[in-house]
């Protein structure tokens, strides 16, 4: 095969793949069983993007970016056997949404500088999550179920407005510092956290001494755990004041060790 298929093509063999005469496996998969798919998929990438960079041979992230696409079309095609949505619609709001979110390149807005430009996407996605919200209160059932919510639920519900609501928004299933990171930022933005330089070295001295002396004098493996945990948490804040992506600085430590080890 030596002609170059098309996308339409491609959505025909994943739809092919889940029919009646299809792959089994292809046929198995359902949104959950493929949520560590589409995540090794994506740090293959990752990973593509690195050795492209070493060898300067594209070969390998073509490809990689080949096997995330598909986890895209095998989700939305799941979804349309659903139900649930098309690709058409996931086409149709990608689309829509960088076209709201760059009114200076298709709505003639200018902006000053890079921090004017990007006060205003972050406005635009606020708007977007309050919408989001609105509409998810708007449909059918929410009402019946907020009226028979008890005291306790309640409560719950008003701990999560808010900034606590933009906090709690960023995803659970991102890798640990990512996560840690992005919701430190927005406790920033929030006025909720100190963000002074002084403040958060401080705070890794003072986590560090805490952990060393849960070590000496302690077999209790949570309290130790729970030690390491605010120590690394307060690394994430310095690497969100400097806005380091600490992922991507442990993975180069990490990748500087590996090629050392050996000398």
């Amino acid at each position: 095969m030596d002609r170059q298929f098309t996308f339409e093509e491609l959505h025909a063999v994943v739809a092919a793949l889940r029919s009646e005469n299809g792959c089994p496996w292809d046929r198995a998969q359902t949104h959950e069983s493929m949520k560590g798919n589409t995540i090794e998929e994506a740090y293959e990438v990752n990973q593509a993007v690195s050795d492209l960079t070493t060898t300067g041979n594209p070969a390998n992230l073509c490809e990689e970016l080949g096997d995330l696409l598909l986890q895209v079309m095998l989700h939305s095609q799941i979804a349309e056997e659903m139900g649930e949505f098309t690709l058409e619609d996931v086409i149709d709001g990608i689309t829509k949404k960088m076209i709201r979110r760059h009114p200076h390149v298709f709505a003639g807005e200018t902006y000053k500088n890079d921090e004017e430009r990007r006060a205003a996407w972050e406005a635009i996605k606020e708007q977007e999550h309050r919408e989001a919200q609105a509409a998810a209160q708007s449909k059918p059932g929410s009402s019946r179920q907020a009226a028979q919510t008890g005291p306790e639920n309640s409560k719950q519900a008003a701990a999560h407005s808010g900034a606590a609501a933009e906090l709690a928004s960023v995803p659970a299933s991102f890798p640990a510092l990512i996560r840690s990171q992005k919701v430190l930022k927005k406790a920033k933005k929030n006025h909720l956290i100190s963000f002074r330089e002084e403040d958060i070295f401080k705070e890794i001295l003072e986590s560090v001494v805490n952990l060393q002396q849960a070590a000496a004098s302690s077999d209790n493996k949570d309290q130790l755990t729970a030690k390491l945990g605010e120590t690394l948490f307060a690394v994430s804040k310095l690497a969100a004041l400097y806005n380091i992506h600490s992922e991507m600085a442990l993975t180069a430590e990490t990748e500087k060790f590996i090629e050392t080890a050996g000398d």
